[in-house]
């Protein structure tokens, strides 16, 4: 099979693209990342496109800096463009390998979403999809946990794509080392001190590494079907309200002990604004104390769950949420909020933050007294100047405020993309 026959098979399962299509491809100058960026490049090319190679320079050797401008070398006897991004925050004494990556994906999704670029390529390959089954399964992760890297993950300014998860890493050097392209070896990748190099012995083989990957593809498929069948049930038993507060039909609790767990971990992380669900077993203890029909409210992740009438409401709870944010040209992101004035509005002095009490509730759009005092407000430095979701402005701003619109992006949405099976 020819390199460009191989990349438009890997590319295929992520069309539709762009005409001209750009993509930005992550480049540590290791074989994975090289080929891919070549590999990349003649498939963009081919339809009118370009790619953008994204190194991030992680300052933990002295060598990054020198290794960096190498690769950027390389790309540019190619035609292809660099961006070095550096990580300049100061590194923590543990979990560096952890801190890394966070750091390396938040500098690639900043760049993309400077740019306005859609798609980013990592270069996670088989073999790395092998050893994040193994890591799982070492550290007992949850069903979910075991289908490992998604092929497709979407962000907030575009997706994160990673066509080699089904191809070994022989294939890759095999290709540079056919059109003669040398690579960068990381001697981190060598350090036994890292859990995932320690694991690598034990996975050196094909079979293993083919048998762990058909794993991860067997869990995936599993997951997507639960992520369908929990997107059914808060479909049908979620009223969720553009405040930011839910209601939920008891008869959510009517389905399987696994789907009530997971649809409740699914609202909490929307609500409570969370990267990750609260641990199971509280899932199950809330999930119980529900059941119970008990007239009690309980917190969990960021949110408190309190019985209305026949319904149970589910709010922002406010101990939980961050500072006001300053508005910035006119627009100001807070919590799972953002709100933009019209053009022309003078912002300064103004914050987007918590609601809070206080405010005077006659004539006001109908809201549950719970869910009040986290709703997003315009507050200055005489107190609340709007509330954007009650249609309410104090007397003499309204004319200032007319034409502000208010988003919601919580970290995770209720309704999600289903996990992409590699």
């Amino acid at each position: 099979m020819t390199a460009e026959t191989l990349v438009a098979r890997l590319m295929a399962r992520f069309e539709p693209f762009e005409p001209s299509p750009v993509l930005a491809v992550g480049v540590s100058g290791g074989a994975d990342s090289l080929a891919l960026a070549l590999l990349a490049d003649r498939w963009a090319r081919a339809r009118g496109g370009r790619v953008l190679a994204l190194t991030v320079d992680h300052r933990l050797r002295a060598e990054s800096a020198a290794e960096a401008r190498q690769v950027g070398d390389w790309l540019r006897r190619h035609g292809i463009d660099q961006a070095i991004l550096c990580w300049q925050d100061a590194k923590p004494g543990a979990g560096i390998q952890a801190a890394a990556r966070t750091a390396r994906l938040s500098l690639l999704g900043e760049r993309c979403r400077t740019d306005g670029i859609l798609h980013l390529l990592l270069a996670h390959h088989r073999g790395d999809q092998a050893e994040t089954v193994a890591l799982r399964r070492e550290d007992k992760s949850g069903p979910d946990g075991l289908a490992a890297m998604a092929a497709e993950t979407p962000t907030p300014w575009g997706r994160v794509l990673r066509p080699l998860l089904g191809t070994p890493k022989v294939t890759l050097t095999g290709f540079l080392a056919s059109i003669g392209q040398a690579w960068i070896e990381d001697p981190s990748n060598r350090d036994e001190r890292h859990a995932r190099v320690r694991l690598r012995r034990h996975i050196a083989d094909d079979e293993s590494e083919v048998s762990l990957a058909d794993a991860a593809r067997e869990s995936g498929l599993a997951r997507v079907a639960r992520e369908r069948a929990v997107t059914g049930i808060l479909a049908r038993h979620v009223t969720f309200a553009p405040g930011g507060w839910a209601t939920v039909a008891p008869a959510l609790f009517d389905h399987p002990s696994d789907l009530v767990r997971a649809s409740l971990a699914r609202l909490i992380v929307t609500i409570g604004n969370l990267d990750y669900p609260p641990r199971g077993d509280r899932l199950d203890r809330l999930a119980s104390h529900l059941l119970g029909g008990t007239s009690r409210a309980r917190t969990l992740g960021g949110c408190r769950i309190l019985p209305r009438r026949d319904r149970w409401l589910v709010v922002r709870e406010t101990a939980s949420l961050p500072p006001p944010a300053p508005f910035v040209d006119g627009m100001a992101a807070w919590d799972r909020f953002e709100v933009n004035l019209a053009d022309g509005t003078q912002a300064r002095g103004f914050a987007l933050g918590p609601l809070g009490t206080g405010l005077p509730w006659r004539g006001v759009a109908p809201v549950p007294p719970a869910a009040r005092p986290a709703l997003p407000a315009i507050h200055d430095l005489d107190g609340v100047v709007a509330v954007p979701h009650l249609g309410w402005a104090r007397p003499g701003s309204e004319a200032r405020l007319k034409g502000a619109t208010t988003w919601i992006f919580p970290r995770q949405g209720l309704a999600r993309a289903e996990f992409a099976v590699a």
